[in-house]
């Protein structure tokens, strides 16, 4: 790049920068930027860029793809009921193994390569910060109740700690395993646990790295902004449907528990994040209320 061309858009940039400086920005790490080498890295990169402007950045992970990848080495052949992962002591313990001691591990240590700080967490740290209880479910074709295990529904976030992360600009790397009364594990969508950790937190962002380009409105094309109410209405009449519904339906959750928007952003551009928050163009669909 020319040198008047980079200087340039760093001076564009300030506005944006001045925004987000202090502001509390949840990310939902998977899909594509996940598995993606470079996106990966990419993503790691704007996280501690971010992070070094005074962004308070927390990142919330999947990796179910990895569990059940490491299930059937074991022999576990996986279950799913309305896209849940039916979770046995024998799963919940690989779960575990997988998403703490692997994918967390990872990431805390490609974040420190670059000059960052960040702490992996999971339910168990720092008192049971995460809770949930195992969820009653119902199978939506059949109406029968099925027992998923250990799987349960986020009940409490304990935001205490997470500020003095924060404040000391380290980023929590969260593995989606909460705890229950007894501080046993419960595997927890992840979508679900970043939308707790944002709504307990009031983020000003709540960003979630997809494999789509946005939310596609009545005319097939992606929506740049749009407001829960609308998003509603899309979801009764069949323009919002399948695999974005809960995705969406997380966006909504989470901006009625006082975040400012979230977005249902396309991880399979590089710099995702960055794009998101130091530009007018973004990512994917912002939700606002």
């Amino acid at each position: 790049m020319n040198p008047t061309h980079y200087v340039s858009a760093l001076v564009e940039s300030l506005p944006y920068v001045q925004r987000w400086t202090g502001a509390t920005v949840v990310v939902k790490y998977g899909g594509s930027a996940m598995v993606s080498e470079a996106l990966s890295q990419a993503v790691m990169e704007d996280l501690v860029l971010l992070a070094q402007l005074g962004v308070r950045l927390v990142l919330v992970h999947g990796g179910g793809a990895a569990v059940s990848e490491m299930g059937r080495r074991l022999g576990l052949k996986p279950r799913f009921v309305d896209g849940l992962r039916v979770t046995d002591g024998e799963t919940m313990r690989v779960a575990q193994q997988v998403q703490v001691g692997g994918i967390s591990r990872d990431i805390v240590a490609a974040i420190g390569r670059r000059g960052g700080r960040a702490l992996g967490l999971s339910g168990h740290d720092l008192g049971g910060w995460l809770r949930a209880e195992p969820r009653q479910h119902e199978d939506r074709l059949t109406g029968e109740r099925v027992d998923l295990g250990r799987v349960g529904d986020v009940t409490h976030v304990d935001v205490a700690p997470l500020d003095v992360l924060l404040h000391n600009g380290v980023i929590p790397v969260i593995a989606p395993v909460a705890v229950d009364g007894d501080f046993e594990s419960l595997n927890v969508n992840a979508d679900a646990v970043a939308t707790a950790v944002a709504g307990a937190l009031k983020a000003r962002r709540l960003i979630f790295l997809t494999d789509v380009a946005g939310v596609m409105g009545p005319d097939g094309v992606v929506a740049s902004t749009v407001d829960c109410a609308q998003l509603q209405h899309w979801i009764a009449d069949g323009t919002v449907s399948g695999g974005m519904i809960p995705k969406v339906e997380a966006c909504i959750s989470a901006v009625e528990a006082g975040v400012e928007a979230a977005t249902v952003a396309d991880g399979r551009v590089r710099h995702a994040v960055l794009m998101e928050l130091l530009t007018d163009a973004g990512v994917g669909t912002q939700v606002k209320r």
